[in-house]
């Protein structure tokens, strides 16, 4: 899969400027996991640099940005300006109550919201670390994935920019 160039990659949200989830097409098996179908995601900055450690007291938060799916072949370098925005992405969060960063335990979903035609989401969490996942809808050409990350006081100033898997 291409990456974005310039200051984002896959999935951004910030730390510093962006967080970045490398692709793989790899979906969780187990049909009554809230994972199952859904491919995990590892997460850099935008720079490629590995995200710190969650940390020891997660505080309230969010996360927002936009679902994207990768751009046309022939068209180039993906961009913002190029890859096509997925509507009706359903996006949940679900706080990690054990397990590893592999095979998560998860409680049930604190939020979830479906993206627009614009492919935007926002989630206001109540702080903690959370599984965050995006399940096209069943008809779509693209694959859902899944990511950890941590709710912090900033966890909201840096948008994602999530790059669905094609099937």
């Amino acid at each position: 899969m291409k990456r974005f160039s310039g200051p984002a990659l896959a999935i951004l949200f910030a730390f510093t400027s962006g967080f970045a989830v490398a692709c793989s097409d790899s979906p969780t098996e187990n049909e009554n996991d809230p994972l199952a179908g859904l491919a995990q995601r590892d997460g850099s900055d935008s720079v490629g640099n590995p995200l710190p450690p969650p940390p020891t007291n997660p505080t309230p938060g969010g996360f927002h940005g936009t679902v994207l799916g990768p751009s046309t072949p022939g068209s180039g370098v993906d961009t913002l300006a190029t890859a096509p925005r997925i509507s009706g992405v359903v996006v949940k969060a679900h706080k990690v109550v054990g397990g590893t960063q592999a095979d998560p335990e998860l409680g049930p979903a604190e939020q979830t919201v479906t993206t627009g035609a614009d492919g935007k989401f926002a989630l206001t969490l109540s702080g903690g670390n959370y599984v965050v996942t995006f399940t096209p809808p069943a008809n779509s050409i693209y694959g859902g994935v899944w990511v950890t990350a941590s709710t912090s006081a900033t966890s909201n100033e840096w948008p994602w920019w999530v790059i669905l898997w094609k099937k």
